[in-house]
């Protein structure tokens, strides 16, 4: 299964935080590794997380400001 279809499982189903949670942080190193060994770039894996974001969640809490967050809290673990 590609790398990209393994972003959801880098997110807590509640608070929709980038490996916040353990089995969320086990999730992003595995996601991570595999997306490294595709050759994509961090800039590929940015696009992921936010259409994940926009595509999945959508509610009125989903703020830019919130997706960006996420983003920076991915590239810690890049």
């Amino acid at each position: 299964m590609p790398w990209k279809n393994n972003i959801i499982n880098t997110f807590g189903a509640d608070d929709m935080v980038f490996a916040k949670h353990p089995s969320d942080v086990k999730s992003a190193k595995q996601v991570i590794s595999e997306a490294k060994a595709a050759n994509a770039t961090f800039e590929d894996f940015e696009k992921e997380i936010v259409w994940h974001l926009y595509k999945n969640h959508t509610e009125s809490d989903m703020s830019l400001d919130h997706i960006k967050k996420q983003v920076e809290r991915a590239k810690k673990f890049w």
